[in-house]
């Protein structure tokens, strides 16, 4: 993982690292040491990019190549959506 992908996303977001670390609630030692020098948990990553709104593997790349990403929950249920075609299936199962 590169740890600029996360600087990035962080700067779009006119957020700082003591932010994330503080909305994860999670020490800003701890979580820096994780994402650059060691090897954080795929929890870990779920819970940065959560707080970042975007999909894990955005962490790994700055080649967005979804023009719609993101997941719904609904009854339950977390839908995926990686395409438009997602987004229309999406709609045809809440309108039943």
């Amino acid at each position: 993982m590169d740890f600029t992908i996360i600087k990035e996303l962080l700067d779009e977001r006119n957020m700082s690292f003591k932010e994330l670390s503080d909305k994860l609630g999670v020490d800003r030692n701890n979580l820096y040491n994780s994402l650059t020098k060691g090897n954080p948990t795929l929890q870990r990553l779920e819970a940065v990019a959560n707080v970042l709104n975007v999909p894990v593997w955005r962490l790994f790349t700055t080649d967005n190549k979804a023009e719609i990403y993101g997941s719904v929950v609904y009854k339950d249920e977390v839908y995926v959506i990686r395409s438009k075609q997602d987004v229309i299936n999406l709609a045809d199962i809440i309108s039943k």
